[in-house]
């Protein structure tokens, strides 16, 4: 497997890995900013609580002490937010920033604004009591600094403008791939359709001499079919060269298309050494929206596919195509009973470069699904497989009538 097959086929992985990390990195980021809030928010509650023994101690040992003299120099140092309350509740001091009354009577306004971040304070923290001997004075109501509150919210940014950058990231990958194999498959068209020009024109020359020679039966025998294959190499070019322009999408009967692939794959199975029989189940006419060459090519392709997943030389293959019930279109069935794909790799068999064959190229299935859904609009999809039993290949298609389009 070469290093850009490999790359396709675990190319899911390193996206699970990349998000592995990255999720370790946010879960490393929270956890790190978590310990220090948790640390600043114990070093925040020793102050509070010195503050508070300090005004205790004060108060107890002068009972004319001046607790405005208490509030200026012990509690109001504090620089975190304090509401400094009698023990039933009421306001009594505090050091909110945004609130100018700072010492009472407050006007109702301001006490119901403290009374609320009272209670958003007791959520955070629990309230510490201000005793003289056995008697609450005060309760000293306290919440967050600006710093742990800012280290709070870290996370919560970290985390938007990470998921952000992974978003942008992974629409920008996509686009950036899908332009790549856009332009992948224009250029190998237009160049496989170079290539196969001159050795095509040289072909159809020489067969003309060899029909001008010696004329025995085996000789138009032989040419009849270099005749047959020269037509189908020159299909081959005309199909290379409508990939990457708009090609022609017109009603036809796929019934003729079926029958011909079909003839023509029966004709060649005993020159590869299997015993394949294919049978076809279908209706006399069936007018779907295609293009001949193209639709021809990706239904060339599934039929490769279906034939070389019978591995033990003798098996069989069915081409089904039904009308799909209450609709004008068509689903058309690949059926084999091959060697079915793993449940693993169900999601990666229509991917450019996924391929189990040891001498595939992982093209096949991927051209098909391009032809049948970005040209003809349609669907291509796994229906069904298992392994040892065989696999089924849907193909949905457009219906219609000829004056429709």
């Amino acid at each position: 497997m070469t290093k850009t097959r490999w790359f396709y086929t675990y190319k899911s992985t390193f996206k699970g890995l990349l998000f592995v990390f990255a999720l370790m990195i946010i879960i490393a980021q929270v956890w790190y900013t978590q310990t220090i809030v948790s640390s600043l928010r114990k070093d925040q509650l020793e102050i509070v609580q010195t503050h508070a023994k300090l005004y205790t101690i004060v108060a107890e040992s002068d009972e004319s002490a001046n607790f405005g003299f208490l509030l200026e120099n012990v509690i109001q140092p504090i620089t975190i937010p304090v509401i400094l309350t009698s023990p039933d509740g009421r306001p009594t001091y505090h050091t909110i920033e945004g609130i100018s009354e700072k010492n009472p009577p407050f006007s109702s306004e301001t006490i119901k604004k403290l009374e609320d971040m009272i209670k958003t304070m007791d959520k955070e923290n629990p309230p510490i009591p201000v005793n003289y001997e056995s008697t609450v004075l005060n309760y000293l109501h306290y919440g967050d600094s600006e710093m742990i509150r800012l280290l709070s919210w870290l996370p919560a940014i970290e985390v938007s403008i990470l998921s952000l950058f992974i978003l942008l990231g992974f629409v920008g990958f996509n686009n950036i791939r899908r332009s790549e194999q856009r332009f992948i498959w224009v250029g190998m068209a237009k160049e496989t359709a170079h290539q196969l020009g001159t050795p095509i024109s040289s072909l159809i020359g020489w067969l003309e001499v060899l029909k001008d020679s010696a004329t025995p039966d085996k000789t138009r025998e032989i040419t009849g079919e270099m005749s047959r294959d020269l037509k189908r190499l020159t299909k081959v070019a005309q199909r290379f060269s409508q990939i990457g322009s708009n090609s022609d999408i017109t009603y036809q009967n796929i019934v003729p298309v079926l029958n011909d692939l079909a003839g023509y794959f029966r004709k060649r199975l005993p020159q590869s050494g299997k015993s394949v029989r294919i049978h076809e189940i279908h209706p006399a006419e069936a007018i779907c929206r295609i293009n001949l060459d193209l639709f021809e090519w990706a239904l060339e392709n599934l039929i490769k596919n279906a034939l070389d997943a019978i591995e033990n030389g003798t098996g069989e293959v069915t081409l089904k195509l039904e009308k799909l019930k209450d609709s004008e279109d068509y689903s058309l069935d690949i059926i084999d009973n091959g060697k079915g794909i793993s449940k693993q790799n169900q999601k990666e068999i229509f991917k450019p470069g996924f391929s189990t064959k040891k001498r595939g190229w992982g093209l096949g299935l991927s051209l098909a699904k391009r032809i049948v859904e970005d040209y003809h609009g349609g669907k291509l999809l796994l229906k069904h497989s298992k392994p040892d039993e065989g696999t089924t290949i849907r193909v949905i298609l457009k219906g219609g009538k000829p004056n429709d389009g």
